[in-house]
């Protein structure tokens, strides 16, 4: 049955979504907020397509797939502070400023232990679990996608302009290696209506 012809059935809403990032957190004790979230892309994927030429014809065979990055726009609010959480996240993933670099080098040019660069391992472990979650309009999880080994790759802390009087936002691209879809305890509610 079409969602035009049944008060119960209903198409799936823009902006009926939660993206949710429980282990981004600063050590000033603030953490990401749901609600601070203004819009995000949902996972997609491509497949790469090899040629094979025969008698004048091409044919084409499916290759590998490449799931494609995950943007965010995160309102940055004073509590929590979105700077310190997405530095402190880069400071997690393995980054380690050059002056701190300088210090764990003796003078003989041996370094000491605590030297690192970001890594996966590391960087997995600043961000955790990414997850979006759709949801119906009485607020049912009707979906949701999860991006398996996810962190992040792009930054970017907004633009200032004394012009301006819009909110300050982030933006923060993921990398993940797939995303896994789940099909959400709200759909099951709606079916039930209907």
């Amino acid at each position: 049955m079409a969602f035009w012809t049944s008060a119960a059935s209903e198409p799936k809403r823009q902006h009926r979504f939660i993206l949710r990032l429980p282990q981004l957190q600063s050590t000033e004790g603030g953490a990401y907020a749901e609600y601070l979230c203004k819009s995000v892309t949902k996972p997609s994927y491509s497949i790469s397509e090899t040629p094979h030429q025969f008698l004048g014809n091409t044919y084409y065979y499916p290759g590998t797939v490449t799931w494609n990055t995950v943007s965010a726009t995160i309102v940055n609010s004073i509590d929590p502070d979105g700077n310190a959480l997405l530095y402190e996240a880069l400071v997690n993933s393995g980054y380690l400023k050059p002056n701190l670099q300088a210090e764990r080098v003796t003078e003989a040019g041996a370094i000491s232990s605590g030297i690192s660069t970001v890594n996966k391992r590391m960087a997995l472990g600043a961000l955790g679990s990414v997850s979006i979650e759709e949801l119906t309009g009485e607020g049912q999880v009707v979906s949701i996608w999860t991006l398996k080994n996810p962190f992040i790759t792009e930054a970017k802390f907004g633009e200032l302009d004394y012009a301006g009087d819009e909110l300050l936002n982030l933006e923060v691209t993921f990398r993940y290696d797939w995303a896994e879809y789940e099909i959400g305890e709200g759909l099951e509610l709606v079916r039930a209506i209907s």
